[in-house]
């Protein structure tokens, strides 16, 4: 008997150890991260998640390892983090686009209240979206696209990617510039640009990046830009056309890039992975990729990035009804 009572006190005492053990390690990454991206391999989101996923690998060991899950539009990516166990080895990188997936019904899951904010950032990039028309067309400027939009109410024809992040900033300056117009489906930015030159629509808006080139051949007029604060900074890649808000109109927009893990995270563990998806987004040598092409991240703390991510909802969810898209 007593030797059964020694052993079940010793066991007891490893039990107890373990628990403590256990405690300790409250907030610690795990050694394994899933990093789901609902976007192709090569494109910028996977390019941002890479660079920073390799720099936290190097910062503290774990493996961090992209997957790119693009099955149901981004949905089977969101429902799989949403699903994972709290522990932080499965979570979500993606941007602004899920937010329009649930606002316009595709994805009946909320960023903010359905998973948890690890962190929330966006690009040092001053300028956005730009607003082009063909260089033959007349409209030299942004006044005479608004009188010209005037003129012929409901005529002008704007391509769109429907339900993309350009069909939301679309349909905002319409309704600051309190024009008419009707919004044509005309796919990807390079799928506008080619649509806007051959003279299937009349206007759109598309990335600076893809934009350049048309603009330095002469083909394209570039009109103005989304700024990404009040500001109203313009684009580094076209310096010379000014921003919306310089031109007196309220327009602004950013692509908000976040991380996600599952609803009920311990808060220490968020943190955590905040504090490293934060530090290496400011490395030199992540920057020294990202940068140039105007895709670095500069992490806002976690409260003021829920709060952002919250605040540009509402403003998708009130555009994408006033465009009829919601479901």
């Amino acid at each position: 008997m007593k030797r059964i009572l020694a052993v079940l006190m010793v066991l007891v005492m490893l039990l107890t150890l373990a628990g403590c053990g256990a405690g300790s390690k409250a907030g610690e990454l795990p050694k394994n991260i899933e990093l789901q991206v609902p976007a192709k391999a090569g494109g910028g989101t996977d390019v941002m998640a890479r660079t920073v996923a390799t720099q936290i690998t190097k910062d503290t060991g774990a493996n961090v390892n992209i997957i790119n899950n693009t099955d149901g539009g981004g949905v089977v990516a969101m429902e799989t983090i949403r699903n994972a166990k709290s522990d932080g080895s499965k979570l979500l990188f993606f941007h602004t686009t899920m937010l329009i997936k649930t606002a316009t019904g595709v994805y009946d899951k909320s960023a903010t209240e359905d998973f948890t904010v690890i962190g929330a950032a966006v690009s040092s990039e001053k300028g956005g979206y730009v607003l082009v028309v063909r260089s033959d067309s007349g409209i030299e400027n942004l006044e005479d696209l608004i009188a010209e939009a005037k003129n012929r109410p409901g005529e002008l024809l704007f391509g769109v990617e429907t339900g993309g992040s350009a069909h939301i900033m679309t349909g905002m300056f319409a309704k600051e510039a309190g024009i008419d117009i009707k919004y044509v489906e005309a796919g990807s930015d390079t799928d506008k640009l080619t649509a806007l030159v051959g003279g299937s629509i009349d206007a759109a808006f598309v990335n600076p990046n893809q934009a350049r080139q048309y603009y330095e051949a002469g083909k394209i007029n570039v009109l103005g830009c989304f700024s990404s604060d009040e500001e109203g900074g313009r684009s580094s890649v076209l310096p010379d056309v000014p921003s919306f808000i310089e031109q007196g109109y309220d327009l602004q927009f950013a692509t908000i890039v976040f991380v996600l893990g599952p609803k009920g995270m311990d808060e220490a563990l968020a943190q955590k992975l905040y504090d490293h998806f934060a530090q290496a987004a400011g490395h030199d040598d992540v920057n020294a990729v990202l940068k140039p092409a105007g895709m670095d991240l500069i992490f806002f703390s976690r409260e003021e990035g829920i709060e952002r991510l919250k605040a540009q909802e509402q403003l998708i969810n009130e555009m994408v009804k006033e465009l009829g898209l919601d479901k």
